[in-house]
């Protein structure tokens, strides 16, 4: 065999491999766009929400206040969560007024009450004709929050500045949301920053009746549940199992919210 024929043959066996190595490497790149905790995005506001896939974990603690437990087993079905609290920028796009103490687009909007949640999501709903946008459940907020975690914090047990705005870090003001490191599931300011209203209505044994699957709270109340604490809250309410209750009109500077919706609604 010549030089000449040679080289050739050795050109033929180089494509040969490129072709093989990528075909068998396209289906990898194909599956991991497809990936759990995939994005989706609102086309009118630009919000940003995370897939949360189904799931069940030990929901409330034993080491807080009484209507925080007990530690009970909860399961939600996928849900897409807000990758980030509702921002300023995002609010106006449909609201008018914008109460809030600490003015920035970048800011999550407080001084926001449960029924001005509900406003802006009737609202987004209408503009992007749908209904799907909503509250988060308070089991899928927790468990969203959470991320797999059975810790104190989604990080661990320890505080770890670098993860929450609270009373230590926040010199007393909001930040831009996702300024601070996220959770496993890529979700950021779930401690701290500011409350965040959920669908439920408040009940101090409900964690006792708590149904498994899918819970959704009293069938009514006077008080709305809120998560996560906020800027101006001490270590001891900003942890995952971290609840509380506020009359549906209250507005807060402390105060904000996230959306969620059903990937059967996408």
């Amino acid at each position: 065999m010549d030089y000449q024929t040679l080289s050739t043959l050795k050109l033929h066996l180089a494509f040969l491999c490129f072709t093989l190595c990528t075909c068998l490497t396209t289906p990898v790149i194909a599956l991991e766009s497809k990936a759990p905790h995939s994005e989706w995005i609102s086309p009118t506001t630009g919000m940003k929400f995370i897939h949360i896939p189904a799931g069940c974990f030990n929901m409330g603690t034993e080491d807080g206040f009484k209507f925080e437990s007990p530690v009970h087993k909860a399961c939600v079905d996928e849900f897409y969560l807000g990758k980030f609290e509702v921002t300023q920028e995002q609010w106006s796009e449909y609201m008018q007024e914008n109460f809030s103490k600490f003015s920035g687009k970048s800011l999550p909007v407080e001084r926001v009450s449960w029924n001005d949640a509900k406003s802006y999501i009737k609202k987004l709903n209408h503009a992007e004709n749908t209904q799907k946008y909503r509250l988060p459940q308070e089991a899928e907020w927790e468990y969203a929050a959470r991320a797999g975690t059975t810790s104190q914090f989604y990080w661990g047990d320890k505080i770890d500045n670098s993860y929450v705005w609270y009373f230590g870090t926040s010199n007393y003001k909001t930040h831009p949301v996702g300024s601070k490191k996220p959770n496993s599931f890529g979700l950021y300011d779930m401690m701290g920053n500011v409350w965040e209203w959920v669908e439920d209505w408040f009940a101090s044994d409900y964690f006792k009746n708590s149904p498994i699957q899918n819970p959704k709270g009293p069938e009514t109340g006077r008080l709305k549940v809120r998560r996560g604490g906020s800027q101006a809250n001490l270590i001891s309410h900003i942890k995952s199992h971290t609840r509380f209750r506020s009359v549906p009109d209250k507005r807060h500077h402390i105060i904000g919210f996230r959306i969620a919706f059903s990937p059967d609604n996408l």
